[in-house]
């Protein structure tokens, strides 16, 4: 990990000003764990000799040239470790690739960003492995050079890469107390979570930019108005940053040069990772349309459980009230009847329900009992439970989004959806969503 602006990276930024990059691609997966272990990269950190490591793919290019290999992940570790971002050795190979001989057909190892000489004609094999402490979480890197860079599914997503020219727009900008050209790319994500992103601009011959964030809509005339995030120059580096994307929100990502280098901009943004049953879920939950009822959330994370207790009543109301016990017929003023409910109703049900979570995935099975024959604060009669009063199961839709099903005695099934009662522990529960590997479609 770098931790000054090398005169290496100063020589090759003059290299590579001016050029057009006829291709980009983002290269991106992700560490779990169980990898193999090969020995370490010549550009891995001091004293580690063994290290896990992934074949990320191949690639060709158009023309022979040199080609220009920046890890994106190189600075979380030290920014924003809770994002599990992988910090990477990439290693190019000619042709095949051997973990029992791993200097074998390597044509260049690269720890932050280097400029390797690539052929026609010669099929790549990438591999990435840990620099030095082993994360599990996604790693990104980013080839570019003068010629086509091919490979399976390899790009790089449009908002994230693209040029500055005598035609680009410019805007001022308080924090930056200067008029700078900007590019206004408006976005909305299918997936609420903490998006991470960094500027890459600098180890790919770029300018430094500044990520501003806009809800709605972006106003160049009030460059403050809608503004939801200001990354600054969050590193000598450029800017490496988290935030919080709602779903089916509209925004405006902007980027405004920091300093006039360069035409060229590039920086990666990881998309949050899969849903996660976390403690940030507890507290109550309420259904649309459906008043004095639901539900309260209790995850215990070490033990692996979830479980939650269900404020409801009986399906049948009127069958509820012949029962007694609990409930009286009681005269009206038009001379009818009505049910009147009193504390330990019968028409009032308090169930349970229980699940593992699962390892993996956004969906878990629930176990439904029902507690009955007690009496409000009072030890005897003591309750009795029904530990198989039904099944079915929650799905994580987001951190404010759960669904609900139920299969209960009487052809009781439904399905709905439930939502958080109160906000304040959805950034909480966020924080557990870690980063996922660089979709070239986010």
């Amino acid at each position: 990990m770098r931790s000054t602006v090398s005169l290496f990276g100063l020589i090759a930024f003059f290299m590579f000003a001016g050029n057009t990059f006829a291709n980009n691609v983002t290269v991106s997966g992700a560490f779990d764990g169980t990898e193999p272990t090969m020995s370490a990269a010549p550009d891995s950190c001091p004293g580690v000799d063994v290290n896990r490591f992934r074949v990320a793919g191949t690639i060709t290019v158009s023309s022979s040239g040199s080609y220009r290999f920046a890890d994106a992940g190189n600075y979380f570790s030290s920014y924003y470790p809770q994002g599990d971002i992988a910090d990477s050795v990439i290693m190019i190979y000619s042709g095949s690739f051997d973990s029992n001989n791993p200097a074998n057909n390597r044509v260049a190892s690269v720890d932050e960003y280097d400029d390797v000489p690539l052929n026609t004609g010669t099929s790549y094999t990438l591999v990435v492995q840990h620099w030095c402490e082993e994360i599990n979480g996604p790693y990104a890197f980013v080839i570019e050079g003068q010629g086509t860079v091919s490979g399976d599914g390899f790009t790089s997503p449009a908002q994230t890469i693209g040029d500055f020219n005598a035609g680009s727009p410019t805007a001022y900008f308080a924090d930056l107390d200067a008029v700078v050209r900007y590019r206004a790319d408006p976005k909305v994500v299918d997936q609420s979570g903490n998006y991470y992103f960094v500027d890459i601009g600098e180890e790919t011959g770029g300018s430094y930019m500044v990520l501003r964030i806009y809800e709605n809509s972006f106003d160049p005339q009030n460059t403050e108005t809608n503004l939801v995030y200001n990354s600054n120059l969050d590193s000598e580096w450029g800017f490496i940053g988290s935030f919080l994307l709602q779903a089916g929100v509209n925004y405006v990502f902007v980027l405004a040069e920091y300093t006039p280098n360069s035409p060229h901009v590039q920086y990666v943004l990881y998309p949050p990772g899969p849903f996660n049953f976390n403690p940030g879920l507890n507290g109550s939950w309420t259904t649309p349309g459906v008043k004095a009822q639901g539900i309260l959330v209790d995850v215990v994370a070490s033990q692996g459980v979830l479980f939650f207790a269900q404020f409801t009543f009986q399906d049948d109301v009127v069958a509820a009230a012949t029962k007694g016990g609990g409930s009286t017929v009681q005269s009206s003023g038009g001379g009818g009847s009505k049910v009147q409910a009193v504390i330990g109703a019968d028409d009032q049900i308090w169930l349970t329900a229980f699940g593992l979570i699962p390892d993996t995935g956004n969906t878990m099975t629930i176990s439904y009992e029902n507690s009955t024959g007690g009496r409000f604060n009072s030890e005897t009669p003591e309750a009795t439970t029904d530990s198989n009063y039904g099944t079915g199961y929650v799905e994580g839709i987001s951190c404010d989004h759960l669904v609900v099903n139920w299969n209960l005695p009487g052809g009781v099934v439904d399905t709905r959806d439930y939502y958080k009662a109160a906000q304040d522990t959805v950034p909480y529960c966020q924080s557990f969503a870690k980063a996922a590997p660089v979709s070239p479609n986010w």
